[in-house]
């Protein structure tokens, strides 16, 4: 008998068609704009004023609605990397066919997303995803274990040296943000030192706060202080390895951001609702422009636990598929995605 609700199947349909309307958006309708094929090439390109210049036309606000229908499809994904991690029969091979798909997404991507067959800085989601994966797999078998004490004691300085990276570079780009048009306006080598003393800065300054945080954890509950720095060290870890952008310039889909939102699913695991609600709200304050991710969360809510009928490969070769066809599209019509 069939329970009542949604099953993985449907719930998964429903993200793949907000995701589909979310990258037409973001490659062939928003290059059809810019290029002045459908509108008068009004310029929306700028995270900063992007709300305000869309509505300043019927074609700017169809973009937006369906941005803003293609920030449901991400919490979805992260929930279910988190049920597939629970269900699958072999982990390894889950991850690795979450990498294998990853690269094979990676040229579509590159095409549909950024017009280009090669893009260096900005990788597609299967790559997060399958980090999230390793990362929850990395802090189940940690927490899992006895570990020694020098080991612990490791774990503890890796919790330090690797979260406070990530929340350093994080909180550098919010704060230099309000300074934007200062910034812009200085030599390569002034904003470099500008940026390079504030982010070392941050660095040591929110290492010190999270070693005072575990010590303060420690005292009173040493079993606590070791599991809190295994999840911190590993979650560091997979952070920095999805968001290079302070270092190398180049990051993946959602990075650590998306990490984080894996990590808060995992976490609050046995209780879905909850679970959503607070990787939504992870998201919609980490960027504003997430906000409409909470429409997935009575998605979630309505999920019932069956897998339903799919062939498992159905959404993973959807993903580069419909990235391809937007990219030929666009080949075809003579456009990029930046007009």
């Amino acid at each position: 008998m069939n329970k009542k609700g949604l099953t993985a199947s449907a719930v998964k349909l429903i993200a793949l068609i907000c995701m589909i309307l979310d990258h037409f958006a973001a490659s062939v309708y928003q290059g059809l704009i810019l290029s002045r094929k459908l509108s008068s090439g009004i310029t929306f390109m700028d995270s900063f004023v992007i709300y305000d210049k869309a509505f300043s036309s019927p074609e700017g606000i169809a973009y937006l609605i369906m941005r803003m229908i293609g920030r449901i499809s991400f919490p979805i994904y992260c929930f279910f990397i988190v049920e597939g991690y629970k269900h699958t029969k072999s982990r390894l091979k889950y991850l690795i066919r979450l990498l294998v798909f990853a690269v094979i997404s990676e040229v579509p991507f590159d095409m549909a997303i950024f017009g280009s067959f090669f893009y260096p800085h900005y990788q597609n989601v299967y790559f997060t995803l399958a980090i999230g994966l390793a990362m929850i797999w990395g802090i189940d078998e940690l927490t899992s274990r006895e570990l020694r004490r020098p080991l612990n004691i490791l774990l503890m300085i890796g919790a330090c040296i690797t979260s406070s990276f990530v929340l350093a570079g994080m909180l550098m780009r919010f704060g230099l943000s309000f300074f934007a048009s200062a910034i812009d306006e200085m030599s390569n080598d002034e904003r470099q030192r500008i940026v390079s003393t504030v982010f070392v800065s941050l660095w040591i300054l929110v290492a010190l706060t999270v070693l005072v945080m575990l010590l303060l954890v420690r005292r009173s509950n040493r079993e606590r202080f070791i599991k809190m720095s295994k999840i911190i060290a590993v979650t560091g870890l997979a952070c920095i390895l999805a968001d290079q952008s302070d270092v190398l310039g180049s990051m993946s889909d959602y990075g650590a951001m998306g990490i984080i939102t894996i990590l808060i699913l995992y976490l609050l695991r046995e209780r879905k609702t909850l679970s959503s609600v607070w990787a939504c709200a992870f998201l919609s304050i980490s960027q504003f422009s997430e906000i409409t991710g909470f429409a997935a969360v009575p998605l979630i809510r309505a999920y019932n636990g069956e897998r339903g009928n799919y062939n498992k490969y159905f959404f993973y070769i959807l993903y580069p598929a419909h990235l391809l066809i937007l990219g030929l599209a666009m080949i075809f019509i003579g456009i990029t995605p930046f007009g």
